[in-house]
């Protein structure tokens, strides 16, 4: 049998050579896609993994706290600065006891609170009548904010502030320092679990040498101020430790002029002629119409500022890491008041003005309660009020330490970071002008010292959750970062079991929960509109969180590769098929002559198999010696299991493919074939006959069971191009709108066009077999039409033409298919992507005219004389419909 079919192949040299060169390509592709699949997709994983450093995996918060924007997963960066609260010392325990929860790190905003930063003391000896004017100017990167005072004081008469002086006279009293009130931030952790999160602890600042943290030593205590005699206050005050960031979060100038107004001020009897001078000419106000006779200034920045805020909090000088006698002592000087929490930003839709640059854009939504002590830029809603100062929770922290954010161990890197306001501000840039204009270059946004401004400040102090339990009462936590036992990498494994914790949280607790892992920062369009008496300040870009981008792109990366592979598997196992079936069509006649000799069925169906089997195994050869180059070159054995993919999918396309083929040599009848001879084909004409275009249709159509193979074969890769070209897009629209997937390193262009032009080159070698066939069957047709006159390039172009309506019917089924599984991936696709398919199912023709080149040329080599002997051979002979 075996040199049965070798003879068989050496009569039909040039079908055997298109079978070899088939063979050839299925080997290589597979061997090359499987490669290279392999590789790339282990570079994106691994390429997701190295950028992939967030210091948690799930975030947890209150109920209800969820902002419109998070309908598209986007994960609003200033969130925790909103959320007052809401999480209660009790699902806290309940997180923390489930067992696959490695680290539950809880996090408390308490609040602002004031203190006054002491620059230095004022030495001014000579008696007088001075003006202290204090200028602070807020820095928000793009424009200033000034707050300007000016406060009178004498000296030698009248030292003592007294409320009759300031009325007479609008003298305040003796100024002995010159400082500014500032608002510090106050927020709560667990010590031990932020620790194990962040490495809180080891961001400590040596004091003394030695460094200091929370200890369970540290005592809180909380007593009712109506217990100690304060009737009609009802507040607590609390004792809590605290430990000061190192860092500054806020660009400001303070600025100190110092005058000694031009006015007699000598022996008793002048100054209080001055002084009766003043209160007839409207106190204050005469006093700022004086001119000065000895002016001093002193400027300070917000480091400057910050660092002596630090000192007289602590006694200790940050700059030298010791114990300074010369600032304040702690304990007393920390007593505060509990001023403002402040509320979540409120967002709504906006036009955007630049899609192609930003994928979405959002505009602020300002607070409009109305209140004389909000005159400043209010987007946020205060939840504490001056309505009720006098019942806000007083607080008595005492120091314990110094720490460096810098030193934290969380991502600093702008491309993978999550939100973490406990020690640094959101970033963001202004971009645009109000009136929608680019900003070249665009500035950095720095937060304010205003505490209801779109950008907070991160915590200067931090505290225990237990201390904010006693500040806040039950439900103090504002939110809860969680790390899952055994989750080190991305992959739908960690997702689960991500998903599974997160089911448990919301059912034990009933809060919102959010899988933080596999999320990038995406850079959105923020619009900051006018609020109050503050004009529009623009757009400016913002890096939110993406929940889920680096599992997206490793989910599409996946998907496509496994697409190409299966399509690729379909196109060869079509291929196979249609040589199968053409090699039994040309080999009807002998079939049926060894039919009629005694042989059996079984035996010519082993005939095509063995064929088939024999290709097979020089395929399965060829392809697992090229993969073994592949393994050798990239330091990686090729598996015992890999090996044995191969080889089952390589038979198993060599094995399905002459099934139907076989099937069809039981059709045979012997005694019609030897009686009619050569086997004719009768096509059905859907059309009546007017010209090339529908002489080429009805042979389409009339053949169409034999010309749905190549349909079909061209079919399968044209809706690979198109979702490959589609899922490309995609795919590089979720890596560019985050700023993860900017720095992925993908080599996924190159085994994608491989695959797509090994399937098409496939899908040509089978429309030239199955025209090949055709052309064949109809030499007496063809002969005919040039003994009327017909030219060679008329008979060329009908047959190409014929090759281009099986390609354009191809991509008309791809083109079906590909939205079909673009349907099932990402729902409808948009109307402005629909361009991409449309453009795509034009290869297809192509494909199908390369397909005809070949069976075009035999075409042209027939006589004349064959079509005159076909007449004379139809008048005599019927034909058969196969």
């Amino acid at each position: 049998m075996i040199s049965f079919i070798l003879k068989s192949w050496m009569r039909q040299k040039q079908r055997f050579i298109l079978m070899i060169i088939g063979a050839l390509l299925i080997s290589g592709g597979l061997s090359t896609l499987i490669g290279l699949s392999e590789t790339n997709k282990g570079t994106v994983v691994n390429s997701l993994q190295k950028k992939w450093t967030a210091s948690y995996d799930i975030v947890v918060r209150p109920k209800g706290t969820k902002s419109m924007t998070e309908r598209d997963s986007l994960f609003d960066p200033n969130y925790l600065s909103g959320i007052a609260g809401g999480i209660s010392l009790e699902d806290y325990q309940k997180i923390k006891n489930i067992p696959d929860i490695d680290i539950a790190a809880p996090i408390s905003m308490i609040g602002f609170t004031g203190y006054d930063v002491l620059f230095r003391k004022i030495d001014t000896k000579e008696p007088g009548i001075y003006r202290l004017t204090t200028t602070k100017t807020d820095y928000n990167g793009l424009d200033s904010t000034v707050e300007t005072n000016d406060v009178y004081f004498s000296r030698g008469m009248y030292d003592l502030p007294s409320p009759e002086i300031y009325k007479k006279y609008g003298i305040a009293g003796f100024e002995n320092n010159l400082s500014s009130y500032t608002k510090v931030l106050l927020a709560a952790v667990d010590p031990e679990q932020e620790a194990r999160l962040v490495g809180l602890d080891k961001a400590m600042v040596p004091i003394d040498g030695e460094k200091s943290y929370f200890s369970k030593n540290d005592s809180i205590t909380s007593y009712q101020l109506s217990e100690l005699g304060f009737e009609g206050i009802d507040a607590s005050e609390t004792r809590f430790p605290v430990i000061l960031s190192n860092q500054s979060f806020l660009k400001q100038t303070f600025n100190f002029k110092l005058e000694k107004l031009d006015i007699p001020y000598g022996d008793p009897k002048t100054r209080q002629k001055s002084l009766e001078v003043v209160e007839k000419n409207g106190g204050e106000k005469y006093l700022k119409s004086l001119v000065s006779t000895d002016t001093k200034t002193f400027t300070y920045n917000s480091d400057d500022a910050h660092t002596l805020l630090l000192a007289n909090l602590s006694g200790i000088d940050p700059k030298t890491k010791k114990r300074e006698s010369t600032f304040s002592s702690t304990n007393v000087d920390l007593e505060t008041i509990l001023l403002e929490k402040t509320g979540p930003l409120k967002y709504k839709s906006k036009e955007n003005p630049f899609p192609e640059r930003w994928s979405n854009a959002f505009q602020v939504v300002p607070f409009e309660g109305k209140s004389a002590a909000y005159e400043s830029s209010t987007y946020r809603k205060p939840e504490l009020s001056d309505n009720g100062l006098r019942n806000n929770p007083r607080l008595s922290p005492y120091f314990v330490g110094f720490y460096d954010p810098k030193k934290l161990a969380i991502s600093k890197d702008p491309k993978n970071e999550l939100p973490m306001e406990t020690y640094k501000i959101p970033s963001a840039k202004f971009v645009l002008n109000k009136d929608g204009q680019p900003v070249n270059p665009p500035k950095v946004m720095n937060p304010t010292s205003n505490i209801y401004g779109y950008l907070m400040q991160a915590p200067t102090m931090l505290t225990t959750i237990e201390a904010a339990k006693n500040i806040l009462g039950d439900e103090p936590i504002s939110a809860i970062r969680i790390k899952v036992k055994n989750v080190k990498t991305l992959g739908d494994d960690s997702q689960a079991k991500l998903k599974l914790v997160a089911k448990e949280i919301e059912q034990q607790t009933g809060l919102e929960t959010d899988i933080t892992l596999g999320s990038s920062p995406q850079p959105l369009l923020i619009n900051i509109p006018k609020v109050r008496n503050h004009e529009a300040i623009g757009w400016i870009e913002q890096p939110w969180i993406k929940i889920g981008a680096a599992i997206n792109i490793f989910k599409e990366t996946k998907l496509g590769y496994t697409g190409i592979i299966i399509c690729n598997i379909l196109v060869a196992m079509i291929y196979v098929f249609s040589t199968s079936l053409v090699s039994f069509l040309s080999r009807k006649q002998e079939f049926a002559v060894l039919l009629s000799i005694g042989w059996k069925p079984r035996q010519l169906k082993n005939i095509l198999m063995t064929e088939s089997l024999l290709i097979g195994v020089i395929v399965t050869i060829i392809t697992l010696l090229v993969q073994f180059c592949f393994s050798f070159r990239n330091t990686a054995v090729l598996s015992i299991s890999q090996a044995f993919l191969i080889t089952f999918f390589v038979l198993l396309i060599y094995i399905i493919g002459p099934l139907v083929p076989s099937y069809l040599i039981n059709k045979i009848h012997p005694s019609q074939v030897m009686r009619t001879g050569e086997i004719k084909v009768l096509g059905k004409r859907v059309l009546r006959t007017k010209g090339l275009l529908s002489m080429v249709f009805n042979t389409v159509i009339g053949r169409l069971n034999r010309n749905l193979v190549s349909i079909i074969a061209i079919a399968l890769p044209t809706s690979l191009f198109i979702l490959f070209i589609y899922v490309s897009f995609r795919l590089k629209g979720v890596l560019y709108t985050s700023w993860l997937g900017q720095y992925v390193s993908m080599e996924v262009d190159t085994p994608h066009y491989v695959a797509v032009a090994i399937s098409l080159i496939i899908s040509i070698l089978t429309t030239s077999e199955i025209l090949w066939q055709n052309i064949k069957e109809r030499s007496n047709e063809i002969s005919l039409l040039k003994a009327l006159g017909w030219k060679n390039k008329n008979i060329r172009v009908m047959v190409l033409v014929e090759g281009a309506v099986i390609g354009f019917l191809g991509g008309v089924l791809g083109g079906i298919i590909s939205l079909g599984i673009l349907y099932f991936m990402y729902g409808p696709v948009p109307l402005t992507e629909i361009w991409l398919p449309l453009i795509t199912c034009l290869s297809p023709i192509l494909v199908g005219v390369a397909g005809g080149w070949l069976p075009s040329r035999m075409a042209m080599e027939m006589e004349p004389i064959e079509g005159m002997k076909g007449i004379a051979s139809m008048k005599s002979k019927s034909s058969i419909d196969i």
